[in-house]
């Protein structure tokens, strides 16, 4: 008997899958009391911290315990493209989907911590590109991708990993398992991955040229069409031009690895290019959502760490007005002091640690406090002229005041959408 552990969306799959299969089954969660028998396996659903009563459960009685991600694997049969990171999962992986989708000539699966449960896709596809969290990684065993990228790290998820070190142990389990004929993909400028050993073949992406004896691709130039000169460092270079409506360097970082994963499949780069051409922006990441008597307004509620606000931040030249707060995920916000003073002339701060995020960073740049979005929306246009940005980079969770980062994306859209109306 195989124990599921988590009646949502993934755990509701892992039993679908199994009771195809024939294979007796339950499934609980945390209203239900554990089984007096024990079984042979379980599976847990991502979020679920290991400090939890499951995992002690599963120590105790001596059972293996693995992810969806990891029971998945076990039945497929395909190329496994893994991708992971602190932010620009989502982005990143949807590319690589759409490329694979167009370009690929292949049955393509796309799917993980983003949209569909991995499960579903078992023995169907003959390439599945995978968002990875930490939650979904922590519990791998034998998962091993044919191409594994590692986007960034920074402080994320201490609430359930309590320490970063297990944060970091955690993402590095995506290239764990692999070997000489595998590849793994790692952002140059994150300090933290550009000193990894591993045995795959290592590609790099970055801002910034990359050393002579590193592979992988770099940005040379930015033409004043605002198009992107990168060269693909291998055997030899080969400049590659890119035009692509995303907005931020943080993006062309998320299109690097991209790129970097086309290539290493053997896809034809023009017809990739063309792919990036055409690709939009996701919902909640740095989108523009209308401009009222010449503030700009965009909205990047899925911006849930320190690190997705400064990517925000430097996205614009100068002269943000940026809402933030929400529920603080043990981020520092006071690292973001020099872009404050250069480009922040006020934060507006809401939810439930504002007072903590304004005691981080009110040294650096104006600062107020709102007890909504709304409000928060309002005084910020009463704060910005003409040519200023307004942004919702929240940098925090959402659950304090919504639903969820998309609840609060869209209630800032309608919020911007009636202030419109009323000062269009």
């Amino acid at each position: 008997m195989i124990l599921i552990y988590g009646k949502g969306k993934t755990g509701t799959a892992v039993k679908n899958f199994l009771d195809k299969k024939g294979i007796k089954n339950l499934i609980i969660d945390d209203e239900d009391r554990l089984p007096d028998i024990n079984p042979q396996l379980i599976i847990v659903s991502p979020g679920i911290p290991f400090y939890h009563r499951i995992y002690k459960f599963a120590k105790k009685n001596k059972i293996p315990i693995i992810s969806d991600v990891e029971y998945g694997y076990r039945f497929f049969k395909g190329d496994v493209i893994g991708i992971t990171g602190t932010d620009g999962k989502t982005t990143t992986t949807t590319l690589v989907y759409e490329i694979f989708k167009n370009v690929s000539g292949k049955s393509v699966f796309v799917g993980g911590n983003y949209g569909v449960p991995f499960i579903e896709t078992a023995g169907k596809n003959d390439v599945a590109i995978l968002e990875l969290s930490s939650f979904q990684l922590y519990s791998t065993k034998t998962f091993k991708p044919k191409i594994a990228v590692i986007l960034n790290i920074s402080k994320d998820h201490l609430d359930w990993h309590k320490k970063m070190k297990h944060y970091i142990l955690s993402k590095f389990k995506i290239f764990k398992n692999q070997t000489e004929e595998d590849y793994l993909i790692l952002n140059y400028d994150d300090n933290c991955l550009k000193q990894i050993k591993a045995k795959s073949q290592i590609y790099y992406f970055s801002l910034n040229q990359l050393p002579q004896d590193k592979k992988g691709i770099y940005l040379k130039n930015i033409e004043k069409s605002g198009e992107y000169i990168l060269t693909l460092q291998d055997k030899e270079k080969i400049d590659i031009k890119v035009k692509t409506s995303l907005v931020g360097l943080h993006n062309l970082q998320n299109i690097m690895a991209s790129l970097v994963v086309s290539y290493l499949y053997g896809l034809d780069l023009d017809k990739v290019l063309k792919v990036i051409q055409e690709f939009k922006p996701l919902s909640h990441r740095i989108e523009f959502v209308s401009s009222i008597n010449g503030v700009s307004f965009y909205n990047d509620s899925k911006a849930t760490t320190v690190q997705a606000v400064e990517k925000a931040i430097d996205s614009f030249d100068k002269n943000v007005v940026l809402i933030l707060g929400g529920i603080n995920k043990g981020g520092d916000f006071s690292v973001l002091k020099d872009k404050l003073k250069q480009k922040v002339k006020k934060a507006i701060i809401i939810g439930r640690d504002k007072n903590q995020i304004k005691s981080m960073i009110e040294e650096y740049t104006q600062v107020e406090l709102a007890d909504s979005l709304e409000e928060a929306v309002i005084k910020s246009y009463n704060t910005a002229e003409k040519g200023d940005t307004v942004i919702l980079s929240p940098g925090c969770a959402s659950f304090d005041m919504f639903k969820s980062y998309a609840d609060r994306g869209n209630q800032f859209i309608n919020i911007v959408k009636n202030l419109e109306n009323q000062n269009g």
